[in-house]
């Protein structure tokens, strides 16, 4: 191929050097074609087929980039859904399994256990931050299932205690001993966020941190 001009030069050159990179968009495409078209031998001019096929390339990338830009739209459209969904989530209540307890001093603390049994005996202790056993409540005979319960932030002597940090250890009589359950604790959403990757929306829960929105159980008023 003989080229004729300077400017022919200089646009099949510009094009050619993007066609390795992935910055090649329809315009530059066009140039290539172009200059290709333009300054072909006269003798040897461009093969039919191999014309059809540098269009049929146009079409494919004109294609990539149309779905590109597409599912970028769409991926952005589906966040920003997502997060105003997930924004109705604050000041409600999120059940999450969890052995802590984070007591305001005022407010009653709600939880549920799981029960893979039924047993004649089921009881619930909460731990001060020093170790010790603040209460034990007997929530007596249960069915197999959720099992609610409820402190009222009072000690067995029935003096209120101070804000913080508690744990709670749930137990079950199996017919030949005690035997942990595992615990699961309400507590008030204060915001939602998204990862910056994508993914699952997490949530932050009064006094109990970030858990994802997927480890919640359930959510209520």
């Amino acid at each position: 191929m003989e080229l004729r001009t300077i400017s022919d030069v200089q646009a099949l050159n510009a094009a050619n050097s993007k066609v390795g990179s992935q910055d090649l968009n329809q315009n530059d495409f066009m140039e290539l074609m172009l200059a290709q078209m333009k300054n072909q031998d006269p003798f040897e001019p461009l093969d039919n087929a191999e014309f059809l096929g540098q269009m049929a390339q146009f079409s494919t990338v004109s294609g990539i980039g149309e779905i590109n830009q597409s599912m970028s739209s769409l991926a952005d459209s589906l966040t920003s859904s997502q997060m105003l969904n997930a924004a109705t989530l604050v000041d409600r209540s999120a059940l999450v399994a969890s052995n802590s307890l984070a007591f305001d001093g005022q407010s009653p603390m709600a939880g549920r256990l799981e029960l893979p049994v039924s047993s004649s005996s089921v009881q619930i202790e909460v731990i001060r931050p020093n170790g010790e056993t603040a209460r034990r409540i007997a929530l007596g005979p249960q069915a197999a299932g959720s099992v609610p319960y409820q402190w009222d932030g009072r000690a067995s002597n029935g003096v209120l205690l101070p804000p913080g940090e508690y744990q709670v250890r749930a137990s079950y009589f199996d017919g030949e001993g005690q035997s942990a359950l595992n615990n699961f604790v309400q507590a008030k959403i204060t915001s939602v966020s998204l990862p910056s990757g994508g993914g699952n929306a997490n949530v932050e829960l009064e006094g109990l941190g970030s858990f994802k929105l997927s480890d919640v159980k359930s959510i209520s008023q």
